[in-house]
């Protein structure tokens, strides 16, 4: 391949020389957190992870995964955690279009509205939760989690489990 020959579009991030992130030690923590509990939700033995929420009328707070005690949240860099998180999100997204917003009623009365977007991995989809108070127009938090919604982790080993109940009887008929 010709070194002068332009990339495609996602080949810049993944084949460019990039120079070491500026993180502290706390959003060295945070991003080694969230690529575990992403790894988890990818292979299955995580259901269900809250990425991000962001605060519209409090454009410097935003909700983030839960982190340990010991990690001192001082250090956290809003703009670092928020980028961090929503290169998980985009990791994930399909680029289409969101489903339908359903809307209901919380019990502390607000209006929740959630949407479902498609992601690139047909078992897990990302969730939009917009949160209102009273008449405002305006969303008071939005949430972007990811969900699964079949567990392919517990489908493989019933799928084994079901292989090795055939083997075993093609075994039996066999000496039969």
């Amino acid at each position: 391949m010709d070194r002068s020959e332009p990339t495609r579009n996602g080949d810049a991030a993944l084949r460019r020389v990039r120079p070491r992130a500026d993180y502290t030690e706390a959003e060295r923590r945070f991003s080694t957190i969230l690529q575990e509990r992403f790894q988890e939700m990818l292979q299955g033995k995580r259901n269900h992870l809250e990425v991000l929420r962001r605060y519209p009328g409090e454009e410097d707070r935003i909700g983030i995964i839960a982190m340990p005690p010991e990690v001192p949240r001082e250090q956290l860099r809003l703009p670092v955690v928020e980028q961090l998180s929503w290169q998980v999100v985009r990791f994930v997204h399909a680029e289409a279009l969101g489903g339908p917003i359903a809307q209901s009623i919380a019990p502390d009365g607000s209006t929740v509205e959630v949407q479902t977007f498609p992601t690139k991995y047909p078992h897990i989809v990302i969730e939009r939760t917009d949160r209102y108070v009273e008449d405002d127009p305006q969303p008071v938090e939005i949430t972007w989690t990811l969900h699964r919604v079949q567990n392919q982790r517990a489908q493989t080993q019933v799928n084994r489990l079901l292989d090795a109940t055939n083997l075993a009887i093609g075994l039996i008929r066999s000496i039969l």
